[in-house]
């Protein structure tokens, strides 16, 4: 079977193509390609499935499924990697299998055996999207922190493994937060890529988590700003009326 994997999350869109057997264990990517324009995923995400589809040498009739990573990270990235993905499916009569772009993240580690890995992306104000795996599990609950609070959290592991942009705007905090058992991902396997979504999307669509395209959804982990100062100020709005 033939997966199409797609990755907005970050800075830059990434898609790959991939056959793997019904089963779900063995993944082989034979496609990828990967944006050098960040923030481009509007005009650069369909070309790039065209082109995946084109050196696969791979029909988009024949594919299977497709894997999205569905967040956190970018707002409007997740956004548009969503739609796309609905989109296709609906057309093509083919379920769409949802991704944690942390634990897909995670994949990419080459660690200590020992290590939690931790992904960590921003989220601005000092705050990440995280969570921290080992063998596979999730040892850190996902979520929201400030990253005094995930740093909280890791402390109570010897070794851990931080990747995602998050380590570029909080890579100075966490220097004076922890000195000892941390480490960061070089920056050639730090950021999101299609390929792992693919690995995950296979072992999911295998299990039968595949979904519906209307029952694709975002995973922020929490509201947008706009929606945010919008809340707030409707609150302080109904403070001075009452």
């Amino acid at each position: 079977m033939y997966i199409l994997a797609i990755e907005t999350t970050g800075a830059f869109a990434s898609v790959a193509l991939a056959e793997a057997n019904e089963a779900g264990g063995e993944c082989r990517v034979i496609a990828h390609v990967e944006g050098h324009d960040r923030y481009s995923h509007l005009q650069n995400l369909t070309p790039q499935i065209q082109q995946v589809l084109c050196d696969g040498g791979v029909s988009i009739d024949e594919l299977s499924a497709i894997a999205v990573s569905n967040g956190p990270g970018s707002f409007t990235g997740i956004r548009i990697g969503v739609s796309t993905a609905r989109a296709l499916s609906q057309v093509k009569g083919i379920p769409c299998v949802p991704v944690s772009s942390l634990e897909a993240l995670a994949l990419r580690a080459d660690a200590a055996e020992n290590a939690v890995i931790c992904p960590i992306l921003d989220a601005r104000r000092s705050q990440v999207y995280g969570g921290g795996y080992r063998g596979g599990e999730e040892v850190i609950q996902a979520g929201p922190y400030t990253i005094e609070e995930f740093m909280e959290l890791a402390a109570d592991y010897e070794e851990i493994y931080l990747m995602g942009d998050g380590v570029d705007t909080c890579g100075e905090k966490i220097g004076t937060l922890r000195t000892e058992g941390v480490d960061f991902a070089p920056e050639e396997i730090r950021y999101q890529r299609a390929e792992e979504v693919a690995a995950i999307g296979a072992k999911k669509y295998a299990a039968g988590e595949g979904v519906n395209f209307d029952q694709l959804e975002p995973e922020y982990m929490r509201m947008a700003e706009a929606e945010r100062k919008l809340r707030a100020k409707l609150a302080e709005k109904g403070r001075s009326n009452g």
